[in-house]
């Protein structure tokens, strides 16, 4: 039985054990030892990392009831030094009890019970059993705020294994599933909060450091919270500011400007666009005016396009000509594509859908659409013979 020293002392970074045997599992080579610090992934919190007789740690199971330390390289042998990777140990102990102080803050004041959590690389999630459409910005920050206010009141933590009688007067947030083993915050004998647990955690609240909400969204009938505690919340920041700094010089203002000239941007965007629109209805316009002058029949053509994307101004060409009243089978390339585009009155008459279809297939693309308007693409060459049976398809019925 491997002694787990990390429920005593999670502030633990070096320690030295017997190796007691070496099995594999998964094709890996695992590690059993008299003793260790590193934990084990369960419960929500990954596995530990570090070094052990000097081979990486990659990762720690328990598995069988053994913790196994799978280690890069050959299988190790009699007394060995182990040393965690401690920046993520430390990291580890900041989301871990963030969640739980989050946990008995949404309980305590919103009645949502927390289904289950996950620490990932870059965020945390747990998951309520609450609508996540009773979580809005307000709600969230209401508990955000709750939560540091318990983080900053810097309250002892103990995490120990209690006997069945205290944990029977304890009003824990869940039922102990494995073992006896609870965290405690506050006053032990009227804790803030009481959770069984195995993880890692600090010896005061203070050393989660802070703890930002940032997103709430629907899982299932309830809803998934994302947060960040500790040195993640000083990261994102840091990343935030940076962000907000290049986009502030992308648009000439200070940083506190950044949300006004973004939508003053947006709005003149949208301006620009819609005269773009208007322009290259114009033009199209112009151009169906020449073409549907042609003699009867559909107008097959291989167009120039001005400006712009060529599936757009096909679009438009074609939809002038079909207000005209005429058939438009029509193409243009782009670089070693080529784009099409077919159209006719709206009513009774051959489908552009199927018709356009075929003559992408004849060029090895896709494409489909409406029976009065189709769209879609393929290779360049032999484009006149796909307009070619296009039109043919036009044609018919």
């Amino acid at each position: 039985m491997t002694e787990r020293l990390y429920l005593s002392d999670p502030y633990l970074r070096r320690f030295e054990a017997e190796v007691l045997r070496t099995r594999a599992w998964q094709g890996r080579t695992g590690v059993v030892l008299s003793r260790t610090a590193f934990y084990p992934e369960g419960g929500g919190q990954p596995a530990d990392r570090g070094t052990l007789g000097g081979a990486a740690v990659e990762d720690v199971q328990e598995v069988e009831g053994e913790v196994l330390h799978l280690v890069a390289g050959p299988g190790l042998a009699g007394s060995v030094a182990g040393e965690i990777d401690w920046a993520r140990r430390l990291d580890h102990i900041q989301q871990h009890h963030g969640q739980h102080l989050l946990s008995a803050v949404f309980e305590k004041r919103l009645g949502a019970r927390t289904v289950s959590f996950h620490l990932g690389e870059a965020s945390c999630t747990i998951d309520l059993d609450l609508p996540a459409a009773k979580l809005g910005p307000e709600r969230l920050r209401e508990a955000e705020a709750a939560c540091n206010e318990l983080v900053f009141s810097d309250l002892p933590v103990v995490a120990r294994e209690l006997p069945p009688e205290e944990l029977a007067r304890l009003p824990l947030r869940k039922e102990a599933v494995k073992g006896s083993r609870v965290v405690l915050v506050g006053d032990p004998g009227a804790p803030v909060d009481a959770s069984p647990c195995g993880g890692t955690h600090p010896r005061r609240t203070g050393e989660v450091g802070a703890v930002a909400v940032l997103r709430a969204q629907r899982w299932g009938e309830g809803a998934r919270v994302e947060f960040l505690c500790g040195g993640r919340v000083v990261a994102a920041l840091g990343a935030a500011g940076e962000r907000l700094a290049r986009a502030a010089a992308a648009l000439r203002c200070a940083p506190a400007e950044v949300a006004e000239a973004a939508a003053r941007a947006a709005d003149e965007s949208a301006r620009a666009r819609k005269d773009a629109e208007r322009l290259l209805a114009a033009l199209a316009e112009a151009e169906a005016a020449g073409l549907a002058a042609g003699p009867d029949g559909p107008v097959v053509a291989e167009v120039t396009v001005p400006a712009g994307p060529a599936a757009g101004w096909l679009r438009a060409l074609a939809s002038a000509l079909a207000a005209r009243g005429r058939v438009a089978v029509l193409g243009a390339r782009e670089g070693d594509r080529a784009q099409l585009c077919f159209a006719r009155p709206r009513g009774p008459g051959p489908s552009a859908g199927e018709a356009l279809r075929a003559a992408a297939a004849h060029l090895g693309g896709k494409g489909g659409g409406s029976p009065d308007l189709a769209q879609g693409s393929g290779a360049a060459a032999g484009l006149a013979e796909a307009l070619a049976l296009g039109a043919a398809r036009m044609r018919q019925g």
